[in-house]
C-alpha cells in the first residue's frame, strides 16, 4: 500500500513538472485543473449511470460534491506551494533571534527559490558590512591597533576576570616624549612613521593575551592580565630601552624616548576607568620628573621605606608619595 502511494506521488509530481512555468506556477496550475477534474468526472459518471435525461435532477448534488473535492485538492496544492515560504519565515526568525545565518531553500528555477537566494545574499552582505563597521569602530587606522573604545572593553572584561580568579592585572600607559617637536621639525608624515614604528616595537615585546591600544595622539596603553607589579615594571623598562634604541629613518638619525605610567588593580577599584586614571597620573609623574622614565602608582598608601620588588636601583626617588621613578 505504501509503495503504491509513493508511486502515485511520484507520478503526480512528474505530471506537475510537465506544466509550463516555475514550481509555484505549476502547482497553482495543477490546483486549478484538479479543482475542475472532480466535477467533470462526476458529470461523466452521472451521465453513464443515469443517462442524459436523468442527469439534471442530480446535477446540483454532483457539482456540490465535485466542488468540495476540487477545493480540497486545490488547498493541498496551495499548502504545498507555501511550504518553502513557511520554512523561510522560520529561518529568518531564527536569524533575527539567534544571529545564525539562515539555511534558506535556494533553487534558481523557482520563483520562491530565487526570492530566498536574494534574501540570503542581502543578509550575507549586511553581516559583512556590519563586521567591517565594527572593526573600523574599534581599530586605530594609522597603527592598526585597538583604539580607546576597544581597550576599555578589554579592560572591563579582564578586570572582571581578575577579580573572579583573584589574579593581578596591570596597566601600562606610555607616551612618546616631545612628540609635537617631531611633527614640527620633520612633518606629520614623519610623525606617523614614528608612531607606527613604536607601535610595532611594543607589540613585539608583549605576550599572547596582552592587549595593546593607541588611545590617541602619541599615547599607547597596555593591558597585562595575570601580571604583578614587579613584572609590569620590568616590562616597562624593557620597552623604554627598546624605544630609546629604535632606529628612526624618518628622523634623519634622531631617536625618540617614551615615558611610562604603571599601576595594578586593587579590590577597591570600582571599574576599569579608575585603574586607567591611576596609570595616567603615574605617567604624568614620569613626565614631570624629566621624561624617559617609569613611574607607578598604587591604590593604597605605601610605607615610605617601600622599594619596588626585585627592581631596586641606585638613585630611585619617591616623589610624590606612592610613586617610584625608575631612571
Amino acid at each position: 500500500m505504501a509503495s503504491s502511494r509513493l508511486s502515485g506521488t511520484r507520478a503526480a509530481s512528474r505530471w506537475v513538472r510537465l506544466l509550463p512555468g516555475s514550481r509555484l506556477a505549476r502547482l497553482m496550475g495543477a490546483a486549478a485543473i484538479l479543482s475542475l477534474a472532480p466535477a467533470a468526472a462526476a458529470a461523466a459518471l452521472g451521465a453513464g449511470l443515469f443517462g442524459p435525461s436523468r442527469l439534471a435532477p442530480t446535477s446540483a448534488t454532483i457539482v456540490a460534491v465535485a466542488n468540495i473535492l476540487g477545493t480540497g485538492i486545490a488547498a493541498l496544492c496551495i499548502r504545498a506551494s507555501l511550504r518553502p515560504l513557511r520554512r523561510s519565515v522560520k529561518a529568518l526568525r531564527d536569524y533575527a533571534r539567534y544571529g545564525r545565518l539562515p539555511d534558506l531553500r535556494i533553487d534558481p528555477r523557482d520563483d520562491i527559490g530565487r526570492l530566498m537566494s536574494e534574501i540570503r545574499q542581502i543578509i550575507v552582505d549586511s553581516e559583512q558590512a556590519h563586521a567591517e563597521l565594527l572593526r573600523d569602530a574599534e581599530t586605530d587606522p594609522l597603527t592598526a591597533l585597538a583604539n580607546r573604545r576597544k581597550f576599555l572593553w578589554h579592560g572591563a572584561q579582564d578586570l572582571r576576570e581578575a577579580r573572579r580568579r583573584g589574579e593581578p592585572l596591570a596597566v601600562i600607559l606610555l607616551d612618546i616624549d616631545r612628540f609635537k617637536a617631531v611633527n614640527d621639525s620633520f612633518g606629520h608624515a614623519a610623525g606617523d612613521a614614528v608612531l607606527r614604528l613604536v607601535a610595532g616595537a611594543v607589540a613585539r615585546g608583549l605576550r599572547d593575551g596582552d592587549a595593546l591600544a593607541r588611545l590617541g595622539g602619541e599615547e599607547f596603553a597596555i593591558l597585562l592580565p595575570r601580571t604583578p607589579l614587579p613584572d609590569a615594571l620590568r616590562l616597562a623598562e624593557t620597552l623604554r630601552a627598546t624605544i630609546a634604541a629604535l632606529p628612526m629613518p624618518a628622523l634623519d638619525g634622531a631617536t625618540v624616548t617614551a615615558s611610562f605610567g604603571v599601576t595594578v588593580h586593587d579590590q577597591s577599584d570600582g571599574h576599569f576607568e579608575v585603574l586607567l586614571e591611576r596609570a595616567d597620573r603615574a605617567l604624568y609623574d614620569a613626565k614631570r620628573a624629566g621624561r624617559d622614565r617609569i613611574a607607578y602608582r598604587l591604590a593604597i598608601d605605601e610605607a615610605d621605606d617601600m622599594t619596588p620588588p626585585e627592581l631596586a636601583q641606585t638613585g630611585e626617588t619617591a616623589r610624590p608619595a606612592r610613586v617610584w621613578l625608575v631612571d
